[in-house]
């Protein structure tokens, strides 16, 4: 079964998102995104050929936060095959390990994610390799919020992170402090809307950005980026965000939803206000409202596309 829906009702369903939820007063911005206004809400959506639809400032830059993890994927299934992908995480030491130390100032997944990346033992050319991965998926140079970096670097300091993770026996497979170095400057990372959306249409469209038309990455692996999206997404939410939204996404403590539909498009919403799940309260009502009212979801049995009217 196909679907086509066409590029005057995604973009509706934009409007009607953006009026609906812009003066939304909910939530509280996390204390980490100093300089957030809360009056600031964007939604960018970018299709599969690069067609752009940006409602409200979607030139806000904010800190990446969790999302960092989706470029970092992308590395990490071009250095690794998907079967070891699934071995490093099935047959990882860190199944025999305790659980990671709660409350950590920044995500002990993208820590051990950067401590797996080759190779090891050199952090700067991991994150050149990082930081020019980004640039490819944007097309733009992606910017280091210093401020927050700080924010972040002497709220692990304080929180003792490395010693922590050591005394819970967390599994790491590089050097702890390069490694929560690395993390701390990745999550710093800002990018608006626009850019995240033109990172995810990337993924959407196998690999190639729609809009500078570069390979980034072998297109086989997109399927395995969304699918980690799909199962380590923001579901602590009042409804779970696959049920309710049918979109993999990933959020950011900055308030940013980054949402990714294989093969049509890539959603980015923003809005600063959190809820107690961490989870941007205008950003997620925003998508899921374009998501209910177009009745999208990658899980349908129908293919979609959209139209040009």
């Amino acid at each position: 079964m196909e679907r086509k829906i066409s590029l005057s009702d995604l973009s509706q369903a934009i409007d009607e998102a953006y009026e609906l939820v812009k003066s939304v007063k909910e939530g509280e911005i996390d204390p980490r995104n100093i300089g957030a206004d809360c009056k600031h809400m964007g939604i960018s959506v970018v299709l599969a050929d690069g067609t752009t639809i940006n409602k409200g400032d979607t030139d806000v830059k904010v800190p990446m936060g969790a999302i960092v993890r989706v470029p970092l994927a992308s590395v990490m299934f071009s250095q690794n095959s998907r079967d070891d992908m699934i071995k490093m995480s099935v047959q990882c030491p860190c199944h025999k390990m305790p659980h990671k130390p709660a409350h950590l100032p920044i995500s002990a997944h993208t820590i051990r994610a950067f401590s797996a990346m080759e190779p090891k033992g050199d952090p700067e050319s991991k994150w050149n390799l990082y930081e020019n991965r980004m640039t490819d998926l944007i097309g733009t140079s992606p910017e280091l919020n210093m401020q927050i970096y700080e924010i972040l670097k002497k709220q692990v300091e304080e929180d003792n992170t490395i010693n922590r993770l050591a005394d819970n026996g967390y599994f790491l497979y590089d050097e702890a402090s390069l490694s929560v170095e690395l993390a701390i400057k990745a999550e710093a990372m800002s990018a608006s809307t626009a850019q995240l959306a033109t990172m995810g249409a990337t993924i959407a469209a196998d690999g190639v950005n729609p809009t500078t038309r570069k390979t980034v990455f072998d297109g086989e692996i997109a399927k395995y980026i969304v699918a980690l999206m799909a199962a380590k997404g923001p579901h602590k939410m009042n409804s779970p965000w696959l049920v309710a939204t049918g979109l993999p996404a990933k959020a950011s403590f900055g308030g940013t939803i980054l949402g990714i539909y294989p093969g049509v498009m890539a959603i980015a919403a923003y809005g600063a206000e959190l809820n107690q799940s961490r989870v941007s309260i205008k950003a997620a009502h925003a998508i899921r409202y374009i998501m209910e009212k177009l009745d999208m979801s990658v899980f349908s049995s129908s293919r979609v596309s959209i139209v040009k009217d």
